[in-house]
């Protein structure tokens, strides 16, 4: 497809090698950058990391989502030493930084659950995701996760401005030091009102504890509606969902909490070998959920302070990541898919990265200073 692209665009014909060489080196150097970047930044006082960069002006909002895609790599394939059980797949981490503006309100904004949440297919779909999860693995998005569903607002949310977004396949540890780096360079740690919005993951949160305690976190309400909707559907069906369903949005998760224990009192906890479509299977799952993240629930408080309550925005953009690094004929070796990734979120972020990093590289390759336009 490069190839075509640059044949199309520019008139130039260029090998399939060769562009993946410039890729790969390149990538490579924005990579060298990021990790010279996070060095930087955990070097500082924990003073100057929680001011944010003086460089920029904050966001009134700073809203910080994160998630997780996958990708095929080559090198797994020959191993004759590779642990028992393991794959092709490797797991890519995706977080967005979104500059977001919007109001406060005095009351909750929409103290009752919109109709189309009551009764909605895309609740549906994202509950049979959630059967198939096993605890501890990133949930997967689905085609339609948030108010885009319907066409219909949650309510009045704050405004999108800008978005930055940080990819990579390195783990959970340096993956976090990466998005906080990046956050303090976009001066979140100052934003008036900070969010930390997710799914059920625990890698999420613990990124969010260590990195990002002073944002608001935020449980993403479709997978907490999605979970509500797969136990509902072993205990009494639409109705049951429609009552835990408004008692989750206005923020009264205690009240759901309470009937899945009293039903798993009265059907038991399921066996090891129990199917993730058995219903005490469906109703244990549901409860360590919402037991585990309750204090990620409070909706109604965060309506009236203007944040948002999904992660649709780092969905969308995992999909957007996944156009470039997954597919059947995509294999990557780790130092590639690094540099891909890395080049993928520069391109998808607002900023534009890659302008200041071709000046950077222009000065770095002859020597000479970098023309600068003045208005």
């Amino acid at each position: 497809m490069a190839v075509e692209a640059m044949q199309a665009l520019g008139n130039v014909s260029v090998s399939a090698g060769r562009i993946r060489r410039v890729v790969e080196r390149v990538g490579g150097e924005r990579v060298a950058e990021r990790e010279e970047a996070v060095e930087r930044y955990r070097s500082l006082e924990l003073p100057k990391q929680q001011m944010g960069s003086l460089a920029v002006d904050p966001p009134e909002i700073g809203v910080i989502m994160m998630d997780g895609g996958r990708y095929q790599r080559r090198d797994h394939f020959g191993k004759a030493d590779r642990p028992a059980g393991e794959t092709h797949w490797r797991e890519v981490k995706v977080g967005c930084l979104l500059s977001m503006r919007g109001a406060v309100f005095e009351s909750d904004p929409m103290p009752e659950l919109p109709e189309w949440l009551a009764s909605s297919e895309a609740v549906a779909e994202l509950a049979k995701m959630a059967q198939g999860q096993q605890e501890g693995e990133s949930e997967r998005p689905c085609s339609a996760t948030s108010e885009e569903a319907s066409g219909e607002p949650l309510f009045p949310g704050p405004r999108l401005i800008s978005r930055e977004v940080v990819a990579s396949s390195a783990d959970a540890e340096s993956f976090g030091w990466q998005l906080a780096a990046r956050a303090w360079q976009c001066g979140f740690p100052a934003a008036v009102r900070q969010a930390f919005v997710a799914d059920g993951a625990h890698v999420n949160w613990s990124i969010q504890e260590k990195h990002f305690s002073e944002a608001v976190p935020i449980l993403d309400l479709m997978h907490a509606l999605g979970y509500a909707w797969a136990a509902a559907s072993a205990m009494g069906g639409k109705e049951t969902y429609r009552r835990w369903a408004s008692w989750i949005w206005k923020g009264a998760v205690a009240q759901v909490i309470r009937e899945l224990e009293e039903r798993q009192r009265e059907v038991g906890a399921p066996p090891p070998e129990a199917s993730p479509t058995d219903p005490r299977f469906l109703i244990q799952r549901a409860l360590s959920y919402f037991q585990f993240h309750r204090g990620r629930m409070r909706y109604p408080e965060y309506r009236r302070m203007g944040l948002p309550l999904t992660s649709s925005q780092v969905e969308a953009t995992i999909k957007q990541i996944n156009r470039r690094v997954k597919g059947t004929e995509k294999f990557w070796a780790k130092e590639s898919s690094e540099a891909v990734l890395q080049l993928r979120g520069d391109y998808l972020s607002d900023s534009d990265p890659l302008r200041a990093f071709w000046l950077r590289h222009r000065a770095r390759q002859t020597g000479v200073n970098a023309y600068t336009h003045t208005h």
